[in-house]
């Protein structure tokens, strides 16, 4: 991400008369708080994304408004409702029709151009409104997960728990407004802290105040010892460390005593005491390189030992894969398999070399895979390489491009795609052992798309069918994010397969599917709710209409409940099966949303007999007994016949 975020109320989308308002300058990230400003426009323009400001505004006030009324949320009631009436008033004062997210500063990514970071901006802000907007249609808080969020502060752990932080005052705190920002002053050589209004919350008593981090937290020294102090005046920690360190994009912050380092939270509670000779924060999961009596380890983001202290290098390659070195020979994970190197790799299709003997493989968030010959030779010869290998790296890179090539073998070492697409092919010549096997091995590496298939496999195929294995798989796969998992796994808790069944936990798995735009996860969310909220059935079940997979005969269904016979007939008639042919002869027979056309319903009940619908049957039956001009008593005879066969208990006017 970026070291900073500009949210301006504009005039326009560009040209040379367009007048700005800075509202918030803040790091990393756009505050979750104001996110709900940006719910209307959303449009990129010289990779800025705008939103229209006045439907943004009333956005913003129902969901201050739905806080509100939240039971056991906030801490401080009378802050809040200060804090939310400033914040109303401020932007009630804004002039101008737009909000622009400055992505041009925001997206300094080489992965991608910023016009794409930007739109993946864009999709991650409509994501977090759709899921406030959820919360706030269903009046339940508990809607709004903060796990689920995306691109927001790792500081917290919970909703609640960002969302009463003292030195984001509710969300005032984000606003630039230069009549409440605070003040650091100098008298008699020593420096303080004013609030808005220009009183004393800090004398001045400190050699140093540095600047307020995005956590509210600035470091401040006094007698060469430094400690730390919040916006509010809280002085957290006296000064008593020999050096400290901001807690930017952190939940902690480096301290140093005696030449040694540790980590201290914004309480000011020490959680790694100061014993590391090097301690430094990597990528954006809150790990750290530690470096202890001469070997290196690494803390996870609560501080916590996750890489034991023997090794005498590691590095960062990606998320949370680390390259260990000990004893002359590298390894992805403590006791795994050993390599003669393993380098960082030009990006894309994998993060890292590995390479043992004559031989290269491929490190991705996959695992380990045998290198294609053809990428190894570009990634070598390329122009950036010399920013990855020394000459001897990259000779051992190229020496492998020219050994011969082996004879397949599907193992371990076979990329998970390639295992992947085997599963696919011999799924569909129905060799299911072999789909298991090939899927299995994909799924062991992490493939989400193989455990999904995998699950499939045994919850629905005869003679294959393992109801715990099915639930295993399902539960791996939506861990990994597979979203058909997700789906599958609200199955097995709908049906109780390899589980106790929880139609909460079901719907939960389904809504996070139906989140990710999943078209099937909306119709199953639409069954289950068709009974106890139609209103919401119908929204999930015009939005998988809307992805492509709609549900004609439920969308009747309801519009038929709700007297809308017409719209319930549009939807009948597009459902192709027995089922739909059924419901439109019931319409045309009663002359629901038509005309009454009993001939009309005739050809239709008979195509749903023949369909398998025995109901069809019971209606013909019931037209040839009683339906003027068309009484026909060997036909009504057939029919009930008809019925019988097919189980079905025969009513009794239709028996008299």
């Amino acid at each position: 991400m970026s070291h900073s975020v500009y949210l301006v109320n504009t005039s326009s989308l560009s040209g040379k008369d367009r007048n700005d308002i800075m509202m918030m300058e803040w790091g990393y990230e756009m505050p979750l708080l104001l996110q709900p400003l940006l719910i209307s426009g959303g449009i990129i323009e010289d990779d800025i994304l705008y939103y229209n400001a006045k439907s943004g505004i009333e956005n913003l006030k129902r969901f201050y408004n739905f806080l509100d009324t939240s039971k056991s949320l906030i801490s401080n009631k009378s802050i809040f409702t200060a804090c939310k009436n400033k914040l109303f008033k401020y932007l009630e004062g804004l002039e101008h029709a737009y909000f622009s997210l400055n992505a041009r500063d925001v997206f300094n990514m080489d992965e991608a151009p910023h016009n794409e970071q930007a739109a993946i901006w864009l999709a991650d802000i409509a994501y977090n409104n759709a899921m406030i907007t959820r919360a706030m249609d269903n009046n339940d808080i508990s809607l709004l997960r903060y796990d689920k969020l995306k691109h927001v502060s790792m500081a917290f752990h919970s909703f609640a728990e960002l969302l009463n932080y003292p030195d984001y005052s509710y969300g005032w705190g984000h606003i630039n407004e230069d009549v409440r920002k605070e003040e650091i002053y100098y008298e008699n050589g020593l420096w303080g802290l004013k609030n808005a209004e220009g009183e004393v919350l800090l004398s001045a008593q400190f050699d140093d105040f540095y600047e307020f981090s995005e956590q509210g937290i600035a470091v401040v020294m006094k007698d060469q010892k430094y400690g730390y102090v919040r916006r509010s005046g809280e002085i957290i920690v006296t000064p008593e460390w020999d050096e400290a360190y901001d807690f930017d994009h952190s939940y902690l912050a480096i301290v140093q005593r005696n030449g040694l380092l540790g980590l201290i939270n914004p309480s000011g509670k020490v959680v790694a005491a100061p014993i590391y000779e090097n301690l430094n924060k990597v990528g954006y999961n809150g790990h750290y390189i530690a470096q202890k009596n001469g070997k290196w380890g690494v803390l996870g983001e609560d501080a916590k030992v996750i890489i034991d202290f023997k090794y005498e290098k590691i590095e960062l390659l990606h998320d949370n894969v680390f390259m260990l070195l000990k004893d002359g020979f590298y390894s992805l994970t403590e006791n795994g398999e050993q390599f003669d190197l393993i380098v960082r790799k030009a990006p894309h299709q994998g993060f890292a070399w590995a390479i043992k003997d004559k031989k290269v493989y491929l490190v991705d968030k996959y695992g380990i895979s045998r290198a294609n010959k053809d990428l190894v030779q570009q990634d070598a010869e390329s122009d950036g390489y010399s920013l990855y290998y020394d000459e001897v790296v990259r000779e051992r890179l190229l020496a492998y491009t020219k050994t011969p090539d082996e004879e397949t073998v599907i193992d371990a070492y076979t990329p998970v795609e390639e295992l992947y697409n085997i599963g696919v092919d011999a799924y569909n010549r129905q060799d299911y052992q072999s789909a298991i096997y090939h899927y299995t091995l994909a799924a062991e590496k992490g493939y989400g798309y193989a455990m999904n298939n995998l699950a499939y496999i045994y919850y629905m195929i005869d003679g294959y069918v393992d109801n715990d294995s099915a639930f295993y798989w399902y539960e791996k796969g939506a861990a990994a994010g597979n979203t058909n998992a997700l789906n599958g796994l609200s199955l097995c808790y709908q049906n109780g397969i390899g589980t106790a069944p929880d139609i909460e936990k079901a719907i939960d798995l389904l809504q996070q599917a139906a989140e990710d735009g999943l078209a099937a996860a909306h119709n199953n969310l639409g069954f289950l709710l068709i009974d106890t909220d139609p209103g919401q059935a119908l929204y999930h079940y015009h939005q998988a209409e809307e992805l492509g997979e709609p549900d004609y005969g439920s969308l009747g269904y309801l519009y038929e409940e709700n007297g809308d016979f017409e719209t319930a007939l549009r939807y009948y008639r597009k459902d192709e099966s027995e089922f739909g042919a059924f419901n439109q002869g019931i319409f045309y027979l009663r002359g629901l949303g038509t005309a009454k056309d009993v001939k009309a319903a005739i050809g239709y009940f008979e195509t749903a007999a023949d369909g398998g619908y025995a109901w069809g049957h019971i209606e013909l039956a019931r037209i040839y007994l009683s339906e003027e001009g068309f009484i026909d008593k060997d036909l009504a005879k057939a029919h009930i016949s008809a019925a019988e066969k097919a189980g079905l208990e025969i009513p009794d006017e239709l028996l008299t």
